[in-house]
């Protein structure tokens, strides 16, 4: 799933974001690889949960999110903006230090995460603000949840994105008896 996700970058026309998801994945908690989506199972569908589930629920985000992008009418440079946040949105997942579940507040860490690498203005902020308010009203304190309550369109896309793709009857794989392999032999074919 990781080369996946990798290839997923390539989607990103500019450079200098491509270069700074690519950096901050290569920073990214080696659990980061291997977590469920959801540690209850609660929110997610089954292919996002096991090793790997959090990066298979990144790439069908990634996928969701571009066809937001079209459908709303973001320009080029935008839709960088809004791949690379999605693709980076669930970076502290669990937390920093890391944890055992989900963290409420991991969209602020993750941005305080991204904070640490280089990338032009007002790119990196935008990016940062698509991360640190995925969550809408489960962002964390008040002045955040007002804040992701009011998002611009690509912190609005990154948000729905999100949301549609950990509804337990938004599974990619609807019906089908789920195992690793078919799960994996799944997600293959979005390796180009």
């Amino acid at each position: 799933m990781k080369e996946i996700l990798y290839l997923k970058i390539q989607e990103i026309k500019d450079e200098d974001i491509r270069v700074f998801v690519k950096t901050a994945l290569d920073n990214a908690e080696e659990q980061f690889w291997h977590i469920p989506c959801s540690g209850t199972g609660k929110y997610h569908p089954p292919e996002n949960q096991g090793d790997g589930g959090v990066i298979r629920h990144l790439i069908k985000c990634v996928e969701t999110s571009k066809d937001l992008c079209r459908y709303f009418g973001l320009n080029e440079e935008e839709t960088d903006i809004v791949i690379a946040g999605t693709i980076l949105h669930d970076i502290k997942k669990y937390g920093e230090p890391w944890g055992e579940v989900t963290h409420p507040e991991h969209g602020k860490m993750g941005s305080d995460f991204l904070e640490r690498f280089e990338l032009k203005e007002p790119a990196k902020t935008q990016i940062r603000d698509c991360v640190r308010y995925h969550m809408r009203q489960f962002t964390g304190t008040k002045e955040d949840i007002e804040r992701a309550s009011n998002p611009d369109k690509k912190e609005l896309i990154v948000q729905l994105a999100d949301l549609f793709c950990s509804r337990k009857y938004a599974s990619w794989l609807p019906g089908i008896e789920l195992n690793k392999e078919d799960i994996d032999n799944f997600f293959n074919r979005f390796i180009v």
